[in-house]
């Protein structure tokens, strides 16, 4: 890997651990992220078919109140430097390889944002003499040290002889990376079954269920199917504005006739 593909790789990983606290851009999502360290070290096949099945994997993490979650950023920039870089490693293997990450810029993350509470308390202090432009700097420098916290392990791997990478990985055994390989499988699963329970409703799965079958049936390639679930999609949706539910409407009214009852009780 040359200099600016190295220096590119780098940056990424920069924007990524920053944006990884911002959620401005989705750049830390696995499938952005590994596509873009891809595009640098010239792998972007690779880099995308390792992103698609870690955002399946990570697809149900996320942080609920004071609990972090295992950090998607760190491991999926790792994983795509050992799939698409000199090391050239299985997809499989880069997997094995991003669930320890993981756990490691969970730690990471936590140790960063302890140490950054006194650049809160700069900015309040900014904040109260109105000194705005300081305060800016300081949320600045804050997340300059997110974006370290991803560089600098991607750096350690870079430097790392691409020979004793592929000895590393030679040594570990057979039924542990079989293990993994079918833990990937149950973990995807899990993933997409999080996300089904939290966005989808009763009247959503008898089209799921249709999807399914048509795509067993048929043997349409995924590209088809998109098409034809957008086009359906865009039916729904139009038929469903034309024709619109009176039940609710009534409930409607009828909750704007107890909301005015209680107001003129008052």
């Amino acid at each position: 890997m040359g200099i600016i593909s190295g220096l590119v790789v780098l940056a990424v990983a920069f924007i990524v651990g920053m944006d990884g606290i911002l959620d401005e851009w989705q750049l830390f999502q696995p499938l952005i992220a590994c596509t873009l360290v891809g595009l640098a070290t010239g792998n972007v096949g690779s880099g995308i078919l390792l992103g698609a099945t870690l955002q399946m994997i990570t697809i149900g993490w996320m942080n609920v109140g004071a609990a972090v979650a295992p950090d998607i950023g760190l491991p999926a920039v790792v994983a795509a430097l050992l799939v698409c870089g000199p090391a050239a490693i299985s997809i499989k293997n880069g997997i094995a390889f991003a669930i320890p990450f993981a756990v490691i810029g969970q730690i990471l993350n936590v140790f960063v944002r302890k140490r950054i509470v006194r650049f809160i308390h700069q900015a309040d202090r900014a904040a109260n003499a109105g000194n705005l432009s300081k305060m800016n700097r300081v949320h600045l420098l804050s997340l300059c040290f997110q974006g370290l916290r991803v560089l600098m392990p991607t750096l350690l791997i870079m430097l790392i002889s691409p020979h004793y990478l592929h000895h590393l990985v030679n040594q570990v055994p057979v039924v542990v990376t079989n293990g993994i390989d079918v833990s990937i499988g149950l973990l995807a699963a899990v993933g997409f079954a999080i996300i089904m329970n939290m966005t989808i409703d009763k009247h959503l799965w008898w089209w799921l269920l249709g999807g399914f079958l048509l795509a067993v049936a048929s043997g349409l390639n995924i590209f088809i199917l998109t098409i034809i679930g957008l086009v359906l999609t865009i039916i729904y949706i139009w038929l469903s504005s034309r024709h619109p539910d009176s039940s609710n409407d009534s409930g409607d009214v009828n909750e704007q006739d107890d909301f005015d009852k209680e107001l003129d009780d008052l």
